[in-house]
């Protein structure tokens, strides 16, 4: 049997034939990646483009560190994976060190392999912990996409795709979209979106849990402090578990190691997944405090949980980011994007949001009105970028927020030229 897939031709071809992909694609994906090194990813046809994505959000040190291969490869010469009955150096490692970093209300961490499954757990914990149902979630919250996660997952475009209804057990509180805040300009904030929030609880005695990211990577929305310590006031006053998802903003992707940092958060459950393997295989976690570890039961664990590999590649991933001060960098270059991008002066973009690098650019049609730039231009933008050699997303509850998310080793220079690249696809979208 030869391979016959030799070409750019012939690979895009297979790909269309036999790879199955749970949506559409806009013009010019998808893109076939050959090669991948740092911040840049080369197709098959020999294109290089700047990977404002970091391989959804995965590759926190860069496309294929050196350190995290040699890690990886060490590791395959001495175990692979085991039974999740028992353990391996490389997961203990690993455990120890994410206990090490993180609030000191988590002691322990269960592991699995994907943030969608890492949630699930959280959720069973808190269940079965307080032995209470309901779960609260926020306004634009997003926490994956089995079904179990769907359901404190906010977009309903999402929840569709669960074939059924979602159950009445988990509701929607609000979140900070201070941008578009209905009671006025930020600088008067007196986290008014929260009033009533009490009630909401008190109608719900049943509530376990609130699942949240601290700041939501949809859209880049980071409340104020005062927001984040108003809320939790609320939940401990009535026993409600913090379940803080950082499956998209641990490991330094917002400036600080965890995002609950910014806030002095000390969240029950924490869950972290996506960049956790440094981009090896697939691993998540969920860590507990010792009162709801102890009160939970998985019922079994996950056949890859704790694989051996990701876990000697995640745990270099961590001494990378520290050794080489790219969370520094991440808060550093994530405050140059922001001024960079404002000194555009153009007048699509209505608003500039970066915690490190976990950012989005909203555009507008109007910097007044704030009325949202139409899905048309906005695909237009995305495929102009592209164009220019540069891979990004589209999210944002109103689908026009530019979500910039690069590897954490992203420098000033790479700002300027994705900027450079912003301001032309603007300027031609707009001349069209």
């Amino acid at each position: 049997m030869t391979d016959d897939l030799k070409d750019a031709e012939s690979i895009e071809a297979a790909d269309q034939k036999y790879v199955m992909r749970p949506w559409t694609h806009p013009k010019g994906e998808p893109v076939i990646v050959a090669k991948a090194k740092g911040c840049t990813v080369t197709d098959v046809h020999g294109k290089q483009y700047l990977d404002l994505t970091a391989g959804y959000f995965v590759n926190n040190a860069g496309h294929c560190h050196p350190r995290i291969a040699e890690a990886a490869s060490k590791q395959m010469h001495e175990v692979l994976q085991v039974s999740g009955k028992h353990g391996t150096v490389a997961t203990i490692k690993l455990a120890k060190k994410l206990v090490e970093l993180t609030p000191k209300s988590v002691d322990k961490v269960f592991f699995s392999t994907g943030g969608s499954e890492a949630n699930e757990f959280a959720l069973k914990a808190a269940r079965q912990y307080t032995k209470k149902s309901d779960i609260a979630y926020l306004e634009n919250g997003y926490h994956g996409l089995t079904l179990g996660s769907l359901e404190v997952t906010a977009s309903e475009k999402y929840r569709e795709s669960a074939g059924k209804p979602m159950g009445g057990e988990n509701y929607a509180i609000p979140t900070a979209y201070c941008y578009r805040c209905k009671f006025g300009p930020h600088k008067e904030c007196n986290v008014q979106c929260l009033d009533g929030v009490d009630k909401m609880f008190d109608a719900r005695p049943n509530t376990a849990a609130i699942i949240a990211e601290v700041v939501q990577a949809v859209g880049g929305l980071a409340p104020p402090k005062k927001w984040w310590e108003r809320l939790d006031e609320i939940r401990k006053a009535r026993g409600i578990l913090l379940i803080a998802d950082e499956v998209q903003t641990g490991l330094g992707r917002t400036g600080k190691m965890f995002a609950v940092e910014h806030y002095g958060l000390e969240p029950e459950i924490l869950t972290g997944g996506k960049g956790l393997s440094g981009g090896v295989g697939s691993l998540a976690a969920t860590l507990a405090s010792d009162a709801v570890a102890k009160a939970f039961f998985g019922g079994t664990t996950p056949t890859s949980g704790g694989n051996a590999v990701s876990s000697a590649a995640g745990y270099e991933l961590i001494r990378i980011l520290e050794d080489e001060k790219l969370v520094e960098n991440a808060a550093s270059v994530g405050t140059y994007f922001t001024e960079a991008a404002w000194a555009l002066k153009d007048p699509w973009i209505g608003d500039v949001r970066f915690t490190g690098l976990l950012g989005g650019i909203e555009l507008v049609k109007n910097t007044e009105t704030r009325e949202v730039l139409g899905k048309t231009e906005m695909g237009k933008v995305k495929d102009t970028l592209h164009d220019l050699g540069m891979l990004i997303t589209v999210s944002g509850l109103h689908g026009n927020v530019l979500r910039l998310q690069p590897p954490l080793s992203f420098t000033n220079e790479m700002v300027d030229q994705f900027c450079a690249a912003l301001r032309k696809a603007l300027q031609t979208v707009r001349g069209s």
